[in-house]
């Protein structure tokens, strides 16, 4: 299942890669990680300040950042592409597909504000 979602940062390319590609950052703007630990994943390609891929060791997950230069700072663009373990959670991924995807963007979205909020705080402080 994948998913993505985009948002604008005021701030440049630079210093939205700072805290979006650092392992020791990502529990501050990604939800849940903070039970994950950063061990269980690779950084498989990183083209700062541009792009960088996050695979799972166990191949279950990849989350993809794309940085670009816009006119209000930086657009980051995040896509997640996970599938589940096991056969059971594999069907009820594709018989609610769309809701699945639905929730995935959600989140992915209140990710990316909450990124937003951090860079450009960081600004000000």
């Amino acid at each position: 299942m994948r998913a993505s979602a985009e948002v604008v940062i005021e701030r440049p390319p630079e210093a939205v890669w700072r805290w979006a590609s650092d392992p020791e950052h990502w529990h501050r703007w990604e939800e849940d990680l903070g039970a994950v630990r950063v061990e269980d994943y690779e950084i498989a390609e990183s083209s700062p300040p541009h792009r960088q891929v996050v695979r799972a060791v166990s191949g279950r997950f990849e989350g993809t950042l794309e940085l670009s230069e816009d006119v209000g700072g930086t657009r980051v663009r995040h896509t997640v592409d996970v599938s589940p373990d096991d056969a059971l959670a594999r069907f009820l991924f594709v018989a609610a597909g769309l809701l699945v995807r639905r929730s995935l963007h959600r989140r992915i979205e209140a990710q990316l504000a909450r990124l937003k909020t951090m860079v450009e705080l960081e600004a000000v402080l």
